[in-house]
């Protein structure tokens, strides 16, 4: 149900997947697939540029909760702005008038040259910022943030429910499981 839209930016935002509904298996695949063909072109990551497209382009989407996250290195961050009137606090000031919210994933740490400016993205953004120096942590960091801002603590609807796990550890008969629920806890 969730939507998403992915640009790799360097002195410029390039569209990598366009806003979309995450949908199908097959599209969701599709999605990451481009998302891991993204590779670092050099330069550094100009975030007034980066922002502006993500605002744009969740100012297409529909979804009741509309959050950019902003990954960016704290030692090579730059561009608040590209000329009078166009600064990164506008920008963030009117995102988050139109009911968006920005965190920022920071490669590096909080003592590198750009950390305070990206701490106060985040901050303007009434988002989160996240630091680390490990690029391995990159999906985890993503996935938590993705899942703390888009869901709901409680999921209501019916849902169909069926037994997992080693439950032949405990029992060699059947489970005999309901078939649904009414909602579950996140």
């Amino acid at each position: 149900q969730d939507s998403a839209a992915i640009f790799a930016v360097d002195s410029e935002a390039h569209e990598m997947v366009p806003m979309q509904t995450v949908g199908s298996e097959a599209n969701r695949a599709s999605m990451i697939d481009l998302a891991r063909r993204i590779t670092s072109g050099g330069g550094g990551i100009f975030v007034y540029t980066g922002l502006k497209s993500g605002w744009k382009a969740l100012q297409t989407s529909r979804a009741g909760t509309r959050h950019l996250i902003l990954l960016a290195d704290a030692a090579d961050a730059e561009q608040p702005g590209d000329g009078p009137g166009a600064d990164y606090q506008s920008l963030l000031e009117e995102a988050t008038r139109g009911g968006a919210t920005v965190s920022v994933i920071a490669l590096g740490t909080e003592h590198d040259k750009d950390a305070a400016f990206l701490r106060d993205v985040a901050h303007r953004g009434k988002g989160r910022i996240f630091f680390t120096d490990r690029p391995v942590d990159l999906p985890g960091v993503f996935t938590a943030e993705t899942l703390a801002v888009t869901r709901n603590a409680f999921i209501s609807g019916q849902v169909p429910a069926r037994a997992t796990g080693q439950w032949q550890e405990v029992s060699e008969l059947p489970m005999d499981w309901i078939p649904l629920v009414d909602g579950y806890n996140l």
